[in-house]
């Protein structure tokens, strides 16, 4: 049996180009913890439905047999503490699943429905960056979403048709086939679209978001927080990840 009882899930194909992502620094914070990297390396990459196609087929295949799961984004998100602690988080909601939350409503096709939800920051939307809860009822919603139905990504003879799977995850939270709630207070991960440096505390180890007095367990340089304001160096060299 593990020692572990959680698993730290990723998908990764290939080593991103473009300077601003992040995947060496993910690595070495997650250095010593048990991560489970799916698809493999030069394996042809459909659209970002695989992601959640992926994880399910693990889950389901028996690979991930852990009691929990952090399933992650992996180019733009680094952890800034252990995975035990995440974990210890997560209970405290009193929930099956936790998923992150963001400022900014992407897609946008069901901002009216977020909009009416007794959210309790200013990140009030649904970041399918980061899932954290029991590996069981990460299963049961993916079922619940028909995952395997989503068709890949393709070209219509006139332009590309793109699937997304944070829309797939905004539509099933409203849903709630198990007992999901959203990181208003960015307990569990801080994201960093349209984010300014002067909204973090870099005065202590841990960053702490001064707009809900959290100090996240990781920092999700997702959209333009991996590119602008300075925010992606500020956060590694606090971190020591650069």
């Amino acid at each position: 049996m593990s020692e572990f009882n959680y698993t730290i899930v990723t998908i990764c194909n290939r080593f991103p180009t473009q300077d601003y992502y992040c995947l060496q620094e993910f690595q070495k914070s997650v250095n010593g913890f048990n991560t489970m990297v799916i698809q493999h390396w030069g394996s042809p990459y459909i659209g970002l439905c695989d992601k959640a196609k992926f994880v399910y087929r693990a889950i389901k295949q028996e690979q991930v047999k852990t009691e929990f799961i952090i399933f992650c984004d992996c180019w733009d998100l680094v952890f800034t503490t252990t995975p035990e602690e995440i974990i210890e988080k997560f209970k405290e909601f009193n929930c099956d699943l936790v998923i992150s939350a963001e400022k900014n409503c992407f897609p946008n096709d069901l901002k009216d429905e977020y909009d009416a939800l007794p959210y309790t920051s200013s990140f009030r939307y649904l970041n399918s960056g980061m899932i954290v809860g029991y590996t069981q009822k990460l299963l049961e919603t993916l079922e619940a979403m028909e995952v395997e139905s989503i068709p890949d990504d393709y070209f219509d003879g006139e332009r590309n048709i793109h699937f997304n799977d944070q829309l797939e995850y905004q539509k099933i939270f409203l849903k709630q086939p198990v007992h999901i709630k959203l990181d208003y207070q960015q307990i569990l991960s801080r994201t960093l679209h349209e984010a300014k440096l002067n909204e973090l505390d870099f005065s202590e180890p841990r960053i702490r978001n001064i707009e809900t007095n959290s100090y996240p367990c990781t920092m999700h340089m997702n959209g333009n927080g991996k590119s602008e304001n300075g925010i992606r160096e500020a956060i590694l060299k606090h971190l020591n990840l650069l």
